[in-house]
């Protein structure tokens, strides 16, 4: 286990998740951009983006009490929330399944929390819902969709988490998968994007996304602005 402290900046290629989370804490530059179907760009920094991942961790940590070697479903569209969810996973040392069912799962984070509820897919596993907004309140200011009252409202209590983590995280080694720096545009959930995205991050390089193959001219407008 070892400590975390975002913002120390290291000339090592991070190889470990929690490596990665401080090399993320120093870096002023981008580090994910999100673009909506209506072209609308959202542009988080590597701190920002560790920031987030550091108070999902600490909620994940409080409310379902997640444990290293324990399973998550991420059941989202692509999104900048949903990559901080996968980094705060990551760090703590659980599996995560893109979208796909997990038996062994004891956390699932969807941005559908309805379909969820009403089937009986959701087993033994606690429930969190995510919604996509960087100030929302709560799930059901955003989305008019009322929770049921033992569904975890990550929006309502994220907030409430501190900057920094005041507990020990397990080293967890990184995906063996080499980034180049490159951009890296991801339109969909697969089994590479997770790890493709780590290496990116590790590389120095942006994540792009975009939830569905883009065409017309927000295609145009990606390509422009990333340079992809």
């Amino acid at each position: 286990m070892c400590p975390l402290s975002l913002g120390n900046s290291s000339a090592k290629v991070p190889t470990e998740f929690t490596e990665l989370l401080e090399f993320l804490g120093s870096r002023p530059q981008p580090a994910v951009v999100f673009y909506a179907p209506d072209g609308a760009r959202i542009e988080l920094s590597g701190r920002v983006l560790g920031n987030w991942a550091a108070k999902l961790i600490g909620l994940f940590a409080d409310e379902p009490g997640l444990a290293p070697g324990e399973q998550v479903v991420l059941d989202t569209a692509v999104h900048w929330k949903a990559a901080a969810v996968l980094l705060a996973a990551g760090t703590m040392g659980t599996g995560v399944s893109l979208g796909a069912e997990n038996d062994d799962a004891v956390l699932v984070i969807t941005d559908r929390p309805g379909e969820w509820t009403s089937s009986q897919t959701l087993g033994d596993a606690e429930l969190a819902a995510l919604s996509h907004g960087m100030l929302d309140v709560s799930f059901e200011e955003a989305t008019g969709e009322q929770l049921e009252a033992w569904v975890l409202d990550i929006s309502a209590e994220v907030r409430q988490q501190p900057d920094q983590l005041m507990f020990p995280l397990p080293s967890t080694p990184l995906p063996e998968t080499a980034g180049t720096g490159d951009p890296l545009l991801v339109t969909q959930w697969t089994a590479e994007t997770y790890p493709q995205m780590l290496g990116t991050w590790a590389a120095g390089g942006v994540v792009v996304l975009c939830d569905g193959e883009p065409s017309g001219e927000l295609r145009k407008q990606i390509r422009r602005n990333e340079g992809i």
